[in-house]
C-alpha cells in the first residue's frame, strides 16, 4: 500500500493526528518557556530579545510555518475522523453510554477543539501578525540593534479584561485537549502498558493538562493585575 493510500485510511489518519499532536505538545512547552519572560521586571528586554530571535531565525521560521500547517492539518483530520465515526454509527444510542465506551474528556473534544482553534486564530491575529506585519514601536538594549517592542503590544492587550478572560477560556480548552490528546496519541502509537500507564497518565493530566495551561493562563492574569 502506498503512503498516500495509507493516510486515507482511518488508522493512517489516527497516526497522523497522534504524530501532529505530539509535535504540538512539544511546541507548547517551548512556547511557554519563552512567554514566561513576560513576567520579568526588565522592561521587556528578555521577551523582546526572545521574540526577535524567534521571528528572524531562518530555522525557527521554517518550523513556525510548518507548525501552522500542522495545526490546520491536525484540525482537518480530526474533523474528518469525527464525521467518519458519526457516519459509522448513524443511529444514536437510546441511552448515553457514558464512561462505558468513552471518557468524558473524549466526548468534549469537538467543542474544546473548536474553542481552541478559534483562540489560536485570535492569538495569531493579535500578536504574530503584529510582530511580522504590524506597525509596532521598536526598542534597543545596549549595543544591540533595534527590535520590535512586542512586549508593549502584549501589555496593552492584557490591559483589557475581555482579552484576559478569552485567554483563560482558551487555556481551559487547551487543558481538555491536551489531557485527552496526549492519552489518545500514546494509545495510537501503542505506548500504553501497565508498567508505564501511571507515568503517562501523570504526564498527560498534571503536566500537559494542568501545569502547561495554568502557566499560560497566569501570564495575562498577572499582567492585568499589575496594570489596574
Amino acid at each position: 500500500m502506498k503512503w498516500s493510500q495509507f493516510f486515507n485510511t482511518s488508522i493512517g489518519r489516527k497516526l497522523l493526528v497522534g504524530a501532529t499532536g505530539f509535535f504540538l505538545c512539544a511546541f507548547v512547552i517551548v512556547h511557554l518557556a519563552g512567554n514566561i519572560s513576560l513576567l520579568k521586571d526588565d522592561g521587556g528586554e528578555a521577551f523582546n530579545t526572545y521574540a526577535a530571535f524567534m521571528g528572524h531565525n531562518a530555522l525557527i521560521q521554517f518550523l513556525a510555518w510548518g507548525l501552522k500547517i500542522i495545526i490546520v492539518l491536525h484540525a482537518v483530520i480530526a474533523i474528518v475522523l469525527t464525521v467518519q465515526n458519526r457516519k459509522a454509527r448513524p443511529v444514536k444510542y437510546a441511552v448515553k453510554p457514558g464512561n462505558k465506551t468513552s471518557s468524558w474528556f473524549s466526548r468534549q473534544m469537538a467543542i474544546m477543539g473548536s474553542i481552541l482553534f478559534i483562540f489560536i486564530v485570535i492569538h495569531l491575529s493579535q500578536f504574530w501578525w503584529a510582530m511580522h506585519y504590524g506597525d509596532i514601536n521598536t526598542v534597543s538594549y545596549g549595543a544591540a540593534e533595534e527590535v520590535g517592542d512586542l512586549y508593549e503590544v502584549v501589555y496593552f492587550a492584557f490591559e483589557q479584561l475581555w482579552i484576559v478572560v478569552l485567554y483563560v477560556i482558551g487555556m481551559i480548552a487547551l487543558s481538555f485537549h491536551l489531557i485527552h490528546g496526549f492519552r489518545s496519541a500514546c494509545q495510537t502509537f501503542g505506548l500504553n502498558h501497565k508498567k508505564y500507564n501511571g507515568m503517562l497518565n501523570f504526564v498527560g493530566v498534571y503536566f500537559f493538562g494542568i501545569l502547561i495551561p495554568a502557566g499560560f493562563a497566569v501570564i495575562p492574569v498577572v499582567i492585568f493585575l499589575k496594570q489596574i
